[in-house]
């Protein structure tokens, strides 16, 4: 690998010397008072009308466009209220720097340059898109945007509106380069999106994150913005999510408030199918469920100031996020069957949690286009956990389990980013340190105390460029993860280099390999020397002596865009050396179900997405089918397994109605012992969306007989399989209102560069 590594690395310096590329930059302004035109679309397009670059000018008005091949072009120049300029550029073969270019302002609003079927610019580690007119019309925010563009390798749930890659990792979501909550971007005003930059493959300047998905939007000068996203079940009513925000903005200050509101109010039925091998007999339950509740509360509010100069920009955030679960997923009311024996089983899990935290920011820009960020969050943890088992029949003592936890943790995060031009290209540095203190305090059937001190170091280096058609990132980090609990002490260094190459054969074909090198932490539940009994024959028990992970990772993609067809093909495989799974163990008359680190995991994902748009951007066809291989490797098991299904998608839009229709087969996760099948979910959606506000009716699962999630337990010592389902998720009818106001002249304070958060509790839960 390492010789492998070398050898690319000798190519990519080859062709850093063997190639050169054209450039044009510029700065945009107002001609009737020469000030910066700030976020005015630049487009770069060929004879054909075919888009060959994009960007939109920075916060001085200025704008550069890279590896522009030899040729002749027109450069189209458009700002919102500003007639669009265009330039002729005749055999182009060198930079060109066109100096100042001043925009009339008209006197009616125009509209932007029309972008027909989705322009994709594809650069070094991601694809700048530009959303269509049409598309912008047809959204209320950021979510709805992303929704409508169909971006190939993103799922987005059209319930809770979450965004994930095709093989279910977070994707990290970012607001004009600063990291941001999904919350935030559903306040996101659609007319505002200069562009979306799509990360594939983003490097250690975003922790080796799954994929990034950046909104460049524009910025304003006075006023303000209330948006809301407010969707709610009508089959059933227990079902709601609701998002409200508020901006406004006074010289250069600026004060915003984001609130969401999450609830669920649902009734699930379990089955359990468990095998129990002792020593000298087997043990078989079968566990047939009644309807259980299943509720939650969940609320989340930030209030934010921020003051920023062409200099230095001031940003502090008070967020506060509450969760009352009175009603676990795990809950249960059930019979369970044991030979000619019945039992009576009732297991209820109870939470709450309040994490306030303190996050200052600060960003100074230097000369010559340096850049440093600086990030300190404080949080405070506080939550409770409360379980009840009871297993009864008539001739039987009820045998109750209680458990009753009380945790506190305080953390503290600091992290400083250093950016600066360097040669062709750009040099990026930080280092990050995390403290936290954790005491748990276990009461019920078994009582103990947890102590935790716990820290992690991680400091990088990365140096993006590019070479005419070829880019490269090298990158190298380090990190280490420290743990004390009682008397037991632990440290570990792991090593983290990146590498990617891009390589762009013509403007529409693409190809791109990834590789990196990175290392995770035990959470503190796993890590805390407790014992949790589950159930008459199971006990839950922590592990301190669990240590950190390398992981290792390897992706290729290619892929071809055209006028009418998008295709991409996409590989990745991993290695877990030392991961940290289940293990199962019998000891006294119990299974104990615990973590260790195991001998390896082996994860294969293969995808092919088909997009086509037969009549511009009105309609959008897409399919995905995929692959996944699973080698577990555990200390005394090895399990596989393969899963193959696909994704597909229908969005049509015309005028102010939108159509969509979204069907999923299930995904399938191995990790472990435990094989998880994930949701068969299908969705039928129209809307009708005006510049300001929509309304959409969804129709969840409407062709589902029974709506169910399945895990299954490979264990040899005690094996399980389970079954949830629920007739509220079957043919579940939504309704969502959207709305996105602005008042005044806007103005969009700099968007932060670097965000973090702490919500590990660090309890170990009995349920199962």
């Amino acid at each position: 690998m390492k010789n492998v590594l070398f050898t690319i690395l000798m190519l990519a310096s080859i062709f850093t010397t063997s190639f050169a590329s054209n450039k044009i930059t510029g700065a945009v302004i107002d001609d009737n008072d020469n000030s910066e035109l700030i976020g005015a679309n630049v487009m770069l397009t060929d004879s054909t009308a075919q888009v060959i670059a994009a960007t939109a000018t920075d916060n001085d008005g200025k704008f550069i466009l890279e590896d522009i091949n030899d040729g002749s072009f027109i450069l189209q120049i458009s700002h919102i209220g500003h007639t669009p300029q265009s330039i002729v550029l005749t055999n182009l073969d060198k930079d060109v720097d066109l100096g100042t270019i001043s925009l009339v302002a008209s006197s009616t609003v125009l509209n932007e340059v029309v972008v027909e079927g989705d322009a994709v610019i594809n650069k070094i580690d991601r694809q700048i898109i530009l959303p269509t007119t049409a598309q912008r019309k047809m959204s209320t925010n950021g979510i709805s945007l992303l929704q409508h563009m169909q971006v190939p390798s993103l799922v987005i749930d059209p319930l809770d509106k979450s965004v994930k890659t095709g093989s279910g990792k977070d994707v990290q979501l970012r607001i004009n380069g600063v990291e941001s909550t999904k919350d935030e971007v559903l306040a996101i005003n659609p007319s505002d999106v200069v562009r979306i930059e799509y990360h594939d493959m983003p490097g250690l300047r975003y922790g080796n994150a799954a994929a990034v998905v950046d909104y460049i939007v524009k910025k304003k000068t006075t006023g303000g913005n209330i948006a809301g996203d407010l969707t709610n079940g009508v089959k059933p009513l227990g079902a709601g999510d609701y998002n409200l925000s508020a901006r406004y903005n006074f010289n250069k200050s600026a004060l915003s408030a984001v609130f969401s509101y999450h609830r669920r109010d649902l009734e699930w039925i379990r089955e359990n199918y468990e095998t129990f091998i002792y020593p000298d007999h087997t043990l078989q339950n079968r566990e047939m469920g009644n309807p259980t509740k299943f509720k939650f509360d969940k609320m989340n509010l930030s209030i934010s100031y921020n003051y920023a100069n062409d200099r230095n920009m001031l940003n502090i955030t008070f967020r506060n996020s509450y969760d009352n679960t009175p009603n676990s997923f795990s809950d249960r009311n059930s019979t369970l069957y044991q030979d000619d024996i019945e039992y009576d089983i009732s297991y209820n899990q109870r939470s709450k949690s309040y994490i306030p935290s303190l996050d200052i920011y600060y960003q100074l820009n230097l000369k010559n286009d340096r850049h440093l960020y600086l990030d300190v969050v404080g949080t405070y943890l506080k939550s409770s956990n409360d379980s009840r088992y009871s297993m009864t029949n008539d001739a039987i003592t009820p045998d109750e389990i209680i458990s009753h936890v009380d945790g506190e943790k305080y953390s503290i995060i600091g992290e400083a980013i250093y950016e600066m031009p360097l040669w062709n290209g750009t040099f990026t540095a930080g280092a990050k340190y995390n403290q936290s203190r954790t005491q748990n305090i276990y009461d019920g059937n078994i009582s103990s105390k947890v102590n935790m001190e716990m820290s992690e170091a991680y400091m990088f280096a990365e140096f993006r460029s590019h070479v005419n058609k070829l880019n490269y990132i090298i990158g190298i980090g380090g990190m280490r993860t420290y743990y004390e609990q009682e008397e037991m002490k632990q440290e570990k260094y792991i090593v983290r280099p990146t590498l990617t190459l891009s390589y762009n054969f013509t403007n529409n074909i693409y190809l791109k390999y990834n590789a990196y090198v990175s290392g995770y932490s035990p959470s503190l539940a796993d890590l805390s020397d407790v014992m949790q009994e589950m159930d008459a024959y199971q006990v839950r028990h922590g592990n301190p002596s669990l240590s950190s992970v390398t992981f290792y990772t390897n992706s290729l993609t290619a892929g071809w865009n055209s006028r009418h067809v998008n295709v991409e093909l996409s590989g990745q495989y991993s290695y877990d050396d030392k991961p940290i799974m289940e293990e199962t163990l019998y000891e006294n008359g119990k299974f104990i179900r615990t973590y260790a680190n195991q001998r390896g995991f082996h994860r294969l994902n293969l995808q092919a997405t088909v997009q086509v748009l037969p009549f511009k951007e009105y309609m959008a066809i897409r399919l995905t089918p995929f692959f996944n291989r699973y080698i577990s490797n555990g200390n005394d098991y090895t399990h596989t397994h393969s899963n193959c299904g696909f994704r597909g998608s229908i969005m049509g839009m015309y005028k102010n109605w939108s159509m969509m229709i979204d069907m999923n087969t299930s995904y399938h996760n191995l990790w472990g012992e435990t094989l998880e099948k994930g949701e068969k979910l299908h969705s039928i959606a129209v809307g009708y969306n005006t510049h300001k506000w929509g309304i959409q009716m969804m129709l969840m699962n409407p062709f589902t007989k029974r709506y169910s999630i399945e895990a299954e337990n490979l264990s040899r010592l005690a094996p399980y399989s389970q079954l949830a389902y629920s007739d509220d998720f079957k043919r579940m009818v939504m309704i969502n209102f959207s709305f996105n106001l602005d008042f005044g002249k806007l103005i969009d304070i700099g968007g932060k560069r670097i965000n973090n958060s702490d919500t590990d509790t660090g309890i170990l839960s009995g349920s199962k």
